[in-house]
């Protein structure tokens, strides 16, 4: 089992350059031998956004033997709406946005 912050480089270093302004959060978990991934967007989820955080996903995936599998969770949650009602064991990413809708890191 690889660890936390095996997994967040791993994420980080897949968004890099993936990253759209719609994006609000990323979080991640790993469970047995599943590696959860939750994309949380801002608005209406495009097509490209979506495709986006699949290539994400697969580059995760690749840097972990199996059995590994990914769950990926592609959903929208308008600002302000609170992020921590979708916080998993760590955030990879959060987007700045004012001060009114504190995350718990």
């Amino acid at each position: 089992m690889p660890k936390q912050a095996d997994l967040l480089l791993s994420v980080q270093r897949a968004l890099l350059g993936a990253v759209s302004s719609s994006l609000r959060a990323v979080a991640c978990a790993w469970h047995d031998e599943q590696i959860i991934l939750r994309f949380v967007f801002d608005g209406s989820i495009s097509d490209a956004d979506e495709e986006s955080m699949h290539i994400v996903a697969s580059e995760v995936i690749a840097d972990f033997h199996a059995p590994a599998t990914i769950d990926e969770q592609i959903i929208r949650s308008d600002y302000p709406s609170n992020l921590n009602d979708h916080a998993l064991e760590s955030w990879a990413y959060i987007r700045k946005e004012p001060a009114t809708n504190h995350v718990t890191p």
